[in-house]
């Protein structure tokens, strides 16, 4: 008989996606009915996944953790330790290694390490050992959400090209393959085989049908996405066949019908190996007051990029997410004897996983958990194999099991799940709508409150229930029963006495390690005649806009959602994913897009991007998660299911972050916008609105709002009630709001802020926003500046106003423009609408250069000193260019995502930089220069020695006066192709002087007077 609960769980998943009755008895039949015939008939072997698990641990498995000698000691000194501990393992790390693959072992003392910052064990050879796990302390300070103990190196390794492996199939649990060539590979040699996730593997398993709002962007896998990487060594090399064997399987089959499968050799940055860490208690601190309190260490011990590795007898309480954590790139790893304890957390997604597995070879045994949600959790496209053996989770708020896609080769033996079930299954609700979660795995022995087991054709998840263990039977086949001895838990740990090793002092670190890094000069925002200006250089180009919804946690798709510095996805770093900030300001700057648009998300859980507005049962949130400038209050539940905001608390993260991007920009010549507010979240639909922090539902503050009416598929229109200034209680909330993140923020030199892009807002809240910050600086004695990002009338009515324009040094037109009858397309601000609710497009109707040149020439007429940025409506960035424009907007930030892959560049960006840095804040459109002003238009420094031109139409330049300088040098550049070309020029420019255009298309002409090295140095 089929398992109830299981088979009902599987069917109410796929019938909430609309799945066909077909598609559920494909996956019931082909892979519970195998489940039952292995429990029914004991352990038929033909029924199990053909995968040898002995393989997992440390060495490979079967093999004893050594006991290393200590080399130093370390005794807490009472204050920060993380200069001190790090300098020791530097110190070991120093050391020549051994012939047993070591360097030595840190001993610390016995007491409490407070560590402020993370600790990395990057090299090979190093064992960090707490005096006893009773006695010996390691305790993460402050508010950060890194790791403790980060092991291993922090890139991957390099390969060479991959080799194609030619097998029709490769089953899982196969250790030889088949290559389009063995040349080049040896014995010993470190590879890496990669199974890709094709497209038309994708489609048979079903993972691209999925029904739903945005399913394609919710719950279908991309292409890509989904890859299996395994790292291996070859231990033999056959060149008559041209197969290599590996010393463990691949845990899912290689098939040539579904790309197939490639291996790589590993050429350089080998994973660091033979690193312990044991003998310890490693906690958080944290805020008593909060007991979900998230704003502290979210990991113990996490390893990466490290081989022939363990953790054993460390207790861990307190933290976020797992107090072990092993990266995709962590092999033979041995976990054992740990226990996590009092973690300190909302209850939730990413939250309380305990022991999470997302590599290779990795065994947790003998380990315990209290208090988890995910306790013996195998994560996002964990490769295999990966055991765990006789653990045991007490008092469970969630489920064990498979977590995200497609863990391949996983056994839980002997597994103990207290008030919880464990889930190796298909799943589009608790699993990040992972789909198929697990392949090729066994649930050996196991107890818990259910338990759900449902693999894919050809890939089952079985359950059995036997007298022996999987684990040990193949463990002694492998290597006989000498192995068994090898794997009984240590509880005694090799201590060296004091006196035996030099203790390891301050005075100690060398000279310079425990300072600050250095940075980068900064190089502040100064704003010349309307241009953008920094380091002396006038600032063009395109502009990078934050994400603010959408999200993967795939890394090979993660950037399709775009970048985000308040984007965090736990434990993952990297483009699209939680980002490391100095790689994307490099990336901004190496580019060559020199602004950048910050502001709050949308929300804050993945799972909303469906457009509903049904409230969440529980807090199984999705990454990737967008954190939200207020603070959780830890009481109550929001209708994401997490606790609810309060509002006069704020995000430590959040500020955080954006003062490092803050910093960075200011280093590398970033203009940064930020924004305060998310317009989006009180106009169109209610799903906008549903998980807002302000809404009254969300918050357990007074705000005087009002919850307006929702019912499925309502449109809201909240602004003009959450832009109330004349609401005593949200005016304070607004008030204490802006000044937080002016007292975070405003220090930087490149920062300019603006109340909401798309702020379609009422002219009186503007009027507050500009008032409070002027009081702010009055306060603080320190100028900032603001961009006016909103409606035509709203603009007009705070520069008609002296005291509120003076606060003003941008002008964003986005939101209006001339149509091309000369008519005015300029919705207004105040009447509760967006701006696309009051037009069918985004931003009008499409019209011609001469209406943007127009507009532009207008506001910068009128001032001069503030930098114009205009919407380029169709006609490109030279039109505003041409009328003292200091920035064209060239790609649509209110989409809030997608802009990760593609690059807001286009030729004349390249042209201004290289050619104009030095003199584009000093030239100013020119009129009467050149006849038929209307379609030739000039800039130029007052003396004329640079000037640019640009036709619209005809052949032919023509001159309505006499240039004041001789000798020009000429540049002709094609703004739509990027051409240049030298320009033949006429000794003397006079009135009725024509010059010859390349052709009838539109052509800018640089005119240059003076020598060839002054140029030169201009450039």
């Amino acid at each position: 008989m089929l398992n109830l609960k299981r088979t009902t769980s599987f069917q109410r998943a796929l019938k909430h996606q609309g799945l066909t009755l077909t598609f559920v008895l494909f996956a019931l039949i082909s892979n519970l009915i195998s489940t039952e015939s292995a429990q029914a008939q004991g352990v038929p072997d033909k029924a199990l996944p053909a995968i040898d698990f002995s393989h997992a641990g440390y060495g490979g498995g079967g093999i004893a953790i050594p006991n290393v000698p200590a080399v130093i000691s370390v005794n807490p000194t009472g204050g920060d330790d993380t200069h001190l501990l790090q300098a020791a393992i530097d110190y070991v790390g120093g050391l020549p290694v051994q012939e047993d693959g070591f360097r030595g072992a840190v001993q610390l003392k016995e007491g409490q390490f407070h560590v402020a910052g993370q600790l990395r064990v990057n090299k090979s050879g190093i064992v960090l050992r707490g005096s006893s796990n009773k006695e010996t302390t390691i305790q993460a300070t402050g508010k950060s959400r890194h790791a403790l103990l980060s092991i291993g190196q922090a890139e991957k390794p390099v390969v060479s090209e991959p080799v194609q492996v030619t097998d029709q199939v490769v089953k899982a649990g196969s250790e030889t393959l088949t290559l389009k060539t063995v040349s080049g590979l040896s014995k010993g040699d470190k590879v890496v085989i990669t199974r890709p996730s094709t497209k038309e593997w994708i489609t048979a398993l079903g993972m691209d049908t999925l029904k739903g709002v945005f399913p394609d962007l919710r719950f279908h896998w991309p292409a890509g996405s989904r890859d299996l990487v395994w790292d291996r060594e070859i231990v033999a090399v056959n060149p008559a066949q041209k197969q290599i064997t590996l010393d463990a399987p691949v845990t899912t089959a290689l098939e040539a019908r579904y790309g197939g499968g490639t291996v790589a050799k590993v050429t350089s940055n080998e994973p660091d190996s033979h690193i312990g860490v044991e003998n310890l208690i490693i906690e958080s601190t944290f805020d008593p007051a909060n007991p979900k309190d998230e704003e502290h260490a979210w990991f113990g011990v996490v390893l990466d990029n490290v081989e022939d590795a363990w953790v054993r007898g460390v207790t861990a309480r307190h933290f976020v997410s797992s107090a072990v954590q092993a990266g995709p790139r962590a092999r033979q790893v041995t976990v054992e004897n740990c226990r996590s304890e009092k973690p300190v957390s909302e209850i939730g997604g990413y939250r309380r996983q305990s022991f999470l597995i997302e590599g290779q070879q990795v065994l947790v045994q003998h380990c315990t958990a209290d208090e988890g949600v995910n306790d013996f959790a195998i994560g996002f496209t964990a490769s295999g194999p990966n055991v765990f053996l006789t653990c045991t989770a007490t008092n469970a708020q969630g489920a064990s099991g498979s977590y995200e896609s497609w863990s391949s080769g996983t056994l839980y033996e002997n597994v103990k799940i207290e008030g919880a079930a464990l889930r190796l299954t298909y799943d589009v609700d608790r699993a990040q709508a992972g789909g198929w979660t697990a392949a090729n795995a066994i649930i050996w022995n196991c107890k818990a409150e259910e338990i759900v087991a449902t693999g894919p054709e050809g890939a089952p998840v079985v359950v059995v229930s036997a007298p022996e263990s999987l684990y040990e039977k193949q463990l002694i086949a492998k290597l006989g029963k000498q192995a068994l001895a090898a794997m009984e838990p240590v509880t005694v740990y090799p201590q060296t006495l004091a006196s035996n090793v030099k203790e390891f002092k301050a005075q100690d670190i060398p000279a310079g390690v425990a300072a600050s890094e250095s940075k980068k000069e900064v190089q502040p925002l100064n704003i010349v005649n309307g241009r953008f200006v920094i380091g002396g250089k006038a600032v063009w180009g395109g502009a990078v806009n934050d994400a603010w919804w959408l999200g993967q946690t795939s890394p090979n798709n993660a950037l399709n959602a775009g970048r985000s510095v308040s984007r965090f996805v736990p434990g993952r770093v990297g483009p699209g994913l939680t980002e490391d900030l100095q790689e994307l300001a490099a990336q901004v700057t190496n580019q060559r897009t020199p602004f950048y648009q910050s502001g709050p998300a949308i929300w804050y859980d993945r799972r909303r991007d469906d457009h509903s507005i049904i409230r969440r049962s529980g807090g199984n949130v999705w990454a990737a998660f967008y954190e939200l400038p207020w603070a959780r209050s830890g009481q109550g539940s929001a209708w994401d299911g997490l606790s609810r905001y309060d509002l006069t608390k704020y995000n430590p993260w959040y500020f955080s972050r954006m003062k490092d991007f803050a910093s960075l920009s200011d280093q590398n010549g970033i203009v940064l916008y930020h924004h305060l507010y998310n317009n989006h979240n009180l106009l169109e639909t209610a799903a906008h609105w549903i998980d807002f922090p302000w809404r009254p539902a969300n918050n357990i503050n007074e705000t005087g709002l009002i919850e307006p009416s929702l019912e499925s598929r309502d449109r809201i229109h909240v602004a003009n009630q959450f832009y109330d200034a004349t609401n005593p209680k949200l005016r304070e909330l607004h008030r204490n709001y802006i000044f937080h993140v002016l007292d975070q923020l405003a220090s930087f030199e490149n920062i300019i802020f603006g109340l909401s892009f798309q702020y379609s807002g009422p002219f009186k809240f503007q009027k507050f926003f500009i008032q409070t910050v002027a009081e702010w600086e009055k306060k603080k004695n320190r100028q900032v500046r603001l961009v006016l990002d909103t409606s035509k009338n709203v603009t007009d009515a705070v520069l008609a106003d002296p005291e509120l324009a003076k606060q003003v040094a941008v002008v964003d037109m986005r939101y209006w423009h001339y149509l091309p009858d000369g008519s005015l397309w300029a919705p207004e601000g105040g009447q509760n609408l967006a701006f696309r609710e009051m037009h069918p497009k985004e931003f009008g109707d499409p019209t011609t250069p001469e209406q943007v040149y127009r507009q532009v020439r207008e506001y910068k007429n009128l001032y001069p000193d503030k930098a114009i940025v205009a919407w380029h409506s169709g006609v490109g960035p030279v039109p505003a260019l041409m009328a003292g424009g200091a920035q064209v907007l060239m790609q649509n930030p209110t989409a809030g995502h997608g802009q990760g892959r593609s690059v807001d560049r286009t030729p004349l960006d390249l042209f201004v930089q290289e050619h104009l840095a030095n003199s584009l804040m000093y030239m100013l459109p020119k009129d009467g220069v050149l006849v038929n002003g209307q379609q030739n238009w000039v800039l130029a420094d007052d003396a004329f020695k640079t000037v640019l031109l640009y036709s619209l139409s005809g052949p032919e330049i023509k001159f309505a006066q006499k240039l004041k300088q001789k000798n020009f040098n000429g540049t002709w550049f094609n703004p739509e192709t990027g051409e240049s070309r030298s320009a033949t020029l006429p000794a003397l420019f006079k009135k009725g002087t024509v010059i010859q255009k390349p052709d009838n298309t539109n052509w800018l002409l640089l005119l240059r007077s003076g020598s060839e090295k002054e140029l030169s140095s201009k450039r």
